[in-house]
């Protein structure tokens, strides 16, 4: 009987050893697969920041096409919109911090440069030609309040962001990341917590003032 109690003690620690090391090879596994998506991504943002410079070069020609602008400008910011949320998800499911802030911060100065870009259009082509919602936020910010702020103003802009479509460039944009061209915009708008700005002209800080982003919209 002592033998029989042995040896079904054994069999189940190899059981559990093996479904452990399952578990781990799939973790390291995942945990690649998610760092190569990452690092498309990172080679994408380094053609868009390419592209978004070449962009601002045109827009300061004098025979600027206003209707070609403003489209392929909406079509930019949707894409790096797009790639933003992706990375947002690998980087809430990631344990390597340290290498998901440096994308960050990659993508952060994407989208300052599209917002550049977006209030330059705005200023030849006319303020009417789109709506720009940027959204300055905490990134990994550990206070539950802030934590629990930031994800009701994000829930409202990407409704927001539905309901309007191509009307509106929304442009989220870490500010706690150190990078002193974003700084330099942020004490420009007289920031100084979690705010949104609309169209250059409106500052948002409180939960309470957020439906009257539609106002500005009209």
């Amino acid at each position: 009987m002592l033998k029989s109690n042995k040896h079904v003690f054994w069999e189940a620690l190899v059981i559990t050893v093996f479904i452990f090391g399952i578990g781990i090879l799939f973790g390291v596994f995942l945990e690649n697969a998610r760092a190569n998506r990452v690092s498309e991504l990172y080679l994408k943002s380094e053609i868009n920041l390419l592209d978004v410079k070449v962009q601002t070069e045109i827009l300061n020609m004098e025979d600027l096409n206003c209707e070609e602008a403003i489209k392929q400008n909406i079509k930019f910011a949707d894409k790096i919109y797009e790639d933003a949320k992706i990375l947002e998800n690998y980087d809430d499911a990631s344990r390597i911090d340290s290498a998901f802030v440096e994308y960050h911060k990659r993508y952060d100065l994407l989208r300052t440069l599209l917002w550049l870009n977006s209030i330059k259009i705005k200023e030849k082509c006319g303020n009417e030609s789109f709506h720009t919602i940027v959204y300055l936020y905490d990134y990994k910010s550990e206070d539950a309040g802030q934590k629990n702020k930031q994800q009701i103003i994000s829930r409202f802009l990407e409704e927001l962001k539905v309901e309007y479509g191509s009307n509106i460039i929304l442009i989220p944009i870490a500010k706690n990341l150190g990078i002193n061209s974003i700084d330099l915009l942020i004490k420009n708008y007289k920031v100084s917590g979690t705010s949104v700005i609309v169209d250059e002209k409106a500052v948002i800080s409180e939960l309470e003032d957020l439906s009257s982003i539609r106002q500005y919209l009209k």
